[in-house]
């Protein structure tokens, strides 16, 4: 199945074919495909396929049922991940934060609201956005003992 993908993938880019989005923006640089990607890749092989060898439409069948089945999960993914971060409104919350120098900062405060930036889940908290990789704990972490 990645093979098949990344067969698409490679063929995406030799003819040129990208879809635009609803906004009407071109996609660029991306290597991800959609649905309106396959549909149009799938639409293209029956067009210029060989009349004496057509390709078998219950394998293209098959296809689309697969596609439409990882673009299920990812939507379902996507909503628990939101739920997760809004059920974090409210709470406080511990994230690391990388200094100047490269060390690990933590920043205690209280998550005031959840959403998505360049569509990657992020909380609010003490006024600024942080990713929700970034939480290291939902409360503040117990302190370390330093003894050596």
């Amino acid at each position: 199945m990645s093979d098949y993908f990344s067969d698409l993938s490679t063929l995406r880019s030799v003819t040129g074919a990208a879809s635009t989005p609803s906004s009407g923006v071109k996609k660029t640089g991306t290597t991800n495909l959609d649905m309106t990607d396959f549909l149009s890749l799938m639409v293209a092989q029956f067009q210029n396929q060989d009349p004496e060898n057509a390709a078998s439409t219950t394998d293209m069948l098959n296809q689309m049922v697969q596609m439409s089945m990882i673009q299920a999960i990812s939507n379902i993914t996507d909503a628990s991940t939101m739920m997760y971060s809004s059920s974090l409104v409210g709470k406080q919350v511990t994230i690391g934060k990388l200094d100047s120098s490269g060390n690990i900062a933590e920043v205690v405060g209280t998550v005031t609201g959840a959403g998505t930036y360049n569509s990657k889940p992020v909380v609010f908290v003490n006024g600024e956005r942080y990713e929700l990789s970034s939480i290291m704990a939902v409360g503040t972490l117990p302190a370390t003992n330093s003894s050596t």
